[in-house]
């Protein structure tokens, strides 16, 4: 058990930030989009605890590889793309969602300086991250291909999914009745 501890504390912060990223995405998806604005349902709280969780279940994945005595990660590897060589390209896929995840979390105290509008758009693209991690996930996992994990991301990721789909469709307008 010990000579694996790490490699299991890093599989379950995995598993844990694919799901809190999930459910971070899911709400802000909800909050931003024609679900419940002006409805007085305010989730700004849970978004912000979610996307902390998530940067908190990613940074104890990534630390925790140091402590792997079969991967043997130095602090580069598990921080710069295409340093590892390990998994190619799932390492380098998750450890570019892992920092855009960082960026992206972290420039929400600094909206104000980068303007309110601007990090708008800019914070769009943590949909790109989060689904760069799920890809990162898949595609390097240990568990990947089992039936527990599949159906597990399955359950977390296709309903922040959904709504990301039907938040790019176009609106389409109410017809007024004159």
């Amino acid at each position: 058990m010990e000579e694996h501890l790490f490699w299991i504390v890093s599989r379950a912060a995995g598993i844990v930030a694919l799901l809190l990223s999930s459910a971070a995405v899911g709400v802000g998806l909800t909050m931003g989009g024609r679900w419940v604005k002006r409805r007085g349902l305010d989730l700004r709280a849970a978004h912000e605890a979610l996307s902390l969780a998530t940067l908190i279940a990613v940074v104890v994945h990534a630390a925790a590889l140091l402590g792997d005595a079969y991967l043997n990660a130095s602090v580069l590897d598990i921080t710069v793309p295409f340093v590892s060589g390990y998994k190619e390209p799932w390492m380098s896929i998750g450890i570019v969602s892992g920092w855009v995840l960082v960026a992206l979390g972290v420039s929400y105290y600094f909206r104000t300086r980068i303007g309110v509008a601007r990090w708008k758009k800019v914070h769009r693209w943590t949909a790109v991250a989060w689904l760069a991690g799920i890809v990162h996930s898949l595609g390097e996992g240990t568990d990947a291909g089992t039936s527990w994990f599949l159906l597990c991301t399955a359950i977390g990721v296709v309903p922040a999914l959904v709504l990301l789909v039907v938040r790019r469709l176009p609106s389409t307008p109410v017809p007024s009745r004159s």
